[in-house]
């Protein structure tokens, strides 16, 4: 394993190499110093047999500055390749297994650089491992020398790409400490829809304390629990939002996960790490890609349920999904028992409008009974806390998805009328639409009877 950094000579490459160097020290890796030259870019009035010696004086170019680097007791291994940099830097890196490719912020393709992008997007964009973009190299030397913990900030959006990006963090711990800031950016009208809450009273302090009760999960199962979080409205564009916050928290590094989505697919879905790359005001910029060597390394967690949602109509067969969910619980756990009422509001509507709220108080407080009478009597025994809950919803289906949400629910357990054919088509099944729907695990109940 090793460190790859390009270099094209500049001032602001020797900023690269300075931080791969500091990095590779620490590490205890080699470190390759790689040059690559276009063949557009030799001397166009040599005869194509002297291009050779081009490609000699490069290599006595790039020895002198690895020399200077062994020096510092540093293995190095210069290397001059021919083509595009960011072709040559990704095909090397891939070839040796590396362990990060490192590069300036400045660099371009001789050729149709108007289309093709600079050399750190198209790194990002085709690296299998990851990539650092090196803007100041101050920040890094004082970290890697303990003069100072790296400033990073995490920007985490619930993606698994996020997932891997926060796993990569102990790679830089070996250099130093790190100080964690997650930001996240969110759109209120959407979730607003994701967690049902509909009301101006709730407004974004409602949203970003269940936003950050989650976060504080997540980072927890992840082993970061004591990482800074900075929340952000985002109703325009993602990356600005993010570049923000993470000049509210000084950062000194911008870690970010890359889907490295092409063609159609980065048209619909877009890419906050690309524009992130050229925007963020800060000394590095990260991008761990999804694909690649550190995918291999990412556990498979065993879960913890430690709160599941029930929902009843009160039919029997409905109500034999109670004792089952309180089963998959251990002790301290909690049980949301929940019954929706379906709002006779026009189904096309379900995403913009709220439900009606039922009407009676009585008779919220008579359905509160009626499900509190559901729960088994040994259920307290197991030290499990029971919670009902009146939901009204235009679909039961989108209500208990929002309520699962809104509860961070480890598992959804519903049973189902086993309903098929003409019958599905005609009545529907709730169970079938919240399967479709939700974002968290569903355990669906069916009677031994049913086929």
């Amino acid at each position: 394993m090793s460190i790859i950094v390009g270099t094209d000579f500049s001032e602001h490459a020797r900023e690269a190499v300075r931080v791969a160097a500091a990095l590779a020290r620490k590490m205890g890796m080699p470190l390759v110093l790689v040059h690559a030259a276009e063949p557009g870019m030799l001397r166009r009035d040599w005869p194509a047999e002297q291009h050779g010696g081009a490609i000699t004086d490069l290599e006595a170019r790039l020895e002198h500055e690895a020399a200077t680097l062994r020096r510092e007791g540093l293995i190095v291994e210069p290397r001059v390749l021919l083509g595009m940099p960011d072709e040559a830097l990704v095909a090397h890196a891939e070839q040796l297994h590396a362990r990060m490719i490192i590069t300036s912020a400045l660099g371009w393709r001789s050729e149709k650089r108007w289309r093709l992008g600079s050399v750190p997007a198209r790194v990002a964009q085709a690296a299998h491992c990851p990539y650092l973009m090196v803007r100041l190299a101050g920040p890094f030397l004082e970290w890697c020398e303990g003069r100072r913990p790296l400033r990073v900030t995490l920007g985490d959006d619930f993606s698994h790409s996020a997932e891997v990006a926060l796993r990569w963090l102990p790679e830089l711990r070996r250099a130093g400490p790190v100080e964690l800031t997650v930001a996240h950016v969110y759109n209120p009208a959407t979730e607003y829809g994701r967690l049902g809450l509909y009301r101006a009273n709730q407004g974004p302090s409602g949203v970003e304390a269940l936003l950050e009760r989650d976060l504080r999960e997540r980072l927890a199962r992840i082993g970061e629990p004591w990482a800074e979080l900075r929340l952000s409205m985002g109703d325009g564009s993602v990356v600005e939002s993010l570049v923000a916050l993470a000049e509210e928290a000084k950062a000194d590094l911008l870690l970010l996960g890359t889907h490295q989505r092409r063609g159609f697919k980065r048209m619909r879905h877009g890419s906050v790490s690309l524009p992130s790359l050229q925007l963020a005001p800060v000394a590095a910029v990260a991008c761990v890609p999804v694909e690649g060597p550190l995918e291999a390394a990412v556990p498979s967690d065993i879960p913890s349920i430690q709160r599941v949602l029930v929902s009843t109509d009160f039919s029997p067969l409905a109500n034999l999904a109670i004792p089952h969910a309180l089963s998959l619980l251990p002790r301290g756990g909690e049980l949301i028992l929940a019954h929706v009422i379906e709002s006779p509001l026009p189904v096309v509507y379900a995403d913009f409008w709220p439900a009606v709220t039922l009407g009676d108080a009585g008779d919220e407080a008579g359905l509160r009974r009626q499900l509190e009478s559901l729960v088994p009597r040994d259920a307290a025994q197991r030290g499990i806390t029971v919670r009902v809950e009146v939901l009204s919803g235009v679909q039961a289906a989108q209500a208990l998805c929002q309520a699962a949400e809104r509860h961070a629910a480890d598992i959804i357990c519903m049973g189902s009328h086993g309903r098929t054919g003409v019958f599905r088509a005609v009545l529907g099944s709730v169970a079938q639409e919240v399967v479709a729907r939700s974002r968290r695990p569903v355990l669906v109940v069916k009677h031994p009877a049913l086929p």
